[in-house]
């Protein structure tokens, strides 16, 4: 093993033992480490810290089911590292040392079958690691390249970005770029959901047809992870939403459903079993779970470009027990580094706080984001949703719901109007549906 990395290994895990602390803050799995001792101590650390337990050398060598040698080995690490503050260059050594011996393995592969799916994979493995291995210096003068190449080569109207599927919307947020933490709030009942689940739909309807039509080879995935709503009940509402069905008669579809709508609802299954969208109900959804999947999808599907979707920010585990708005603030602030870090789209549903029903004007502010200001801090795009038929039955505009993109760190804010057509969960555009009419 490379005696560097070994000491990098061994300085990382004294750091957590110093300052337990840190363990939220490491985007390690232990299949980054090399020895097999590192792996379990670094396992065990995780493990306790996901159970709110104490980090330190007596909680771990209770895990160690007296094992002679680990005891050793934990008492070892206790002395090793000087400081837990150089925590993150242990980690970036650990990470670079196991990226090139991945590239090294999948060229060693391609040597030896030279088949074509191996070659893939190089290519993918070093696309999908090559960030991590530049230097500051290569990555400033790559950056320049190719904002030059920008100013003379044509990337699509949304310059590669991906489009909401509302052109009223992609005009004033320029669409979903890689790398964004995008919020969507608004109180109950407003849409929230809907909204972000027909985004989604749009994304991967657009990617699966321009594959099936050879306009791209590269898919962009859509990950829904939903903590309040099952997969089935989930499920429902999207074949509701493309096949124009009505989601009441999901109670007994088996009574309420024509034999024409039940032939629809078939083939709407089909269609989505092909798109590339998964959907993931687990309730204890973490920031690593979401790592892992985002990995999983960028390793097992090759594919650059992903959308993740998360239902909905109060719903994450805090397992912590510290204040709201410190625990909502540190799963934000890692979402926002899941995104950079992978350079995929979040986009992040949160309900806004009751402050909004004690106002005369019911529409929501930034101010209103409830729990944390580092919600807004850490965001690059905040839209807030706002409907008027919701407080006034009567009103001028039913059915009509106000996307206020109330923040936008690269573009402008603005209020968009879109038509919500609730028997379906589907958002229109105005335009659109006045052509339909």
């Amino acid at each position: 093993m490379n005696g560097i990395k070994e000491q990098a290994e061994e300085a990382l895990l004294g750091a957590v033992i110093l300052e337990p602390d840190v363990i939220h803050n490491i985007n390690l799995d232990k299949e980054h480490f090399t020895d097999k001792r590192n792996k379990q101590i670094y396992s065990i650390m995780k493990d306790l810290a996901a159970n709110d337990m104490t980090i330190d050398p007596l909680t771990m060598m209770n895990k160690v089911n007296n094992n002679t040698e680990l005891l050793r080995y934990v008492a070892h690490l206790s002395g090793v590292s000087p400081s837990a503050k150089n925590y993150k260059a242990y980690e970036k050594m650990i990470l670079e040392h196991h990226e090139k011996n991945m590239i090294k393995k999948a060229a060693e592969t391609f040597v030896e079958t030279e088949a074509e799916e191996d070659l893939e994979q190089l290519i993918s493995t070093t696309k999908n690691m090559r960030r991590h291995l530049v230097s500051d210096e290569s990555s400033v003068k790559e950056d320049m390249l190719d904002i030059y190449d920008s100013l003379y080569q044509d990337r699509g109207e949304l310059n590669g970005a991906e489009s909401y599927g509302y052109s009223e919307v992609d005009k004033i947020t320029g669409g979903i770029k890689s790398g964004e933490l995008i919020v969507i709030a608004g109180r109950p009942s407003m849409g929230k959901t809907a909204f972000a689940i027909n985004v989604g739909i749009n994304i991967a309807e657009k990617a699966y047809n321009d594959k099936l039509n050879n306009k791209t080879s590269d898919q962009t995935h859509v990950s829904i992870f939903s903590l309040e709503m099952p997969r089935k009940q989930l499920l429902q509402r999207i074949i509701s939403n493309v096949g124009n069905l009505d989601g009441y008669k999901w109670q007994d579809p088996y009574r309420y459903f024509t034999e024409q709508e039940k032939n629809k609802a078939v083939q709407i299954q089909g269609f989505l079993s092909s798109m590339p969208l998964i959907i993931d109900d687990n309730s204890e959804t973490t920031l690593l779970h979401i790592e892992n999947k985002i990995k999983t999808v960028q390793e097992e599907q090759r594919l650059s470009k992903q959308v993740i979707i998360i239902d909905y920010l109060g719903q994450m585990p805090r397992p912590n027990k510290n204040r709201p708005d410190i625990e909502i603030g540190d799963i934000t602030t890692g979402l926002k580094r899941l995104a950079k870090k992978y350079e995929v789209a979040v986009i992040l549903l949160s309900q806004l706080s009751r402050a909004v029903e004690q106002r005369q004007d019911k529409h929501p502010m930034l101010s209103d984001l409830r729990d944390s200001g580092s919600i807004e801090q850490d965001a690059d795009v905040v839209m807030l949703l706002y409907r008027e038929d919701y407080y006034d039955r009567n009103a001028e505009n039913s059915g009509t719901v106000e996307i206020i993109v109330a923040k936008n760190r690269n573009g402008s804010s603005g209020t968009i109007k879109l038509v919500f057509v609730k028997e379906y969960s589907k958002f229109l555009s105005v335009k659109i549906l006045r052509e339909t009419k």
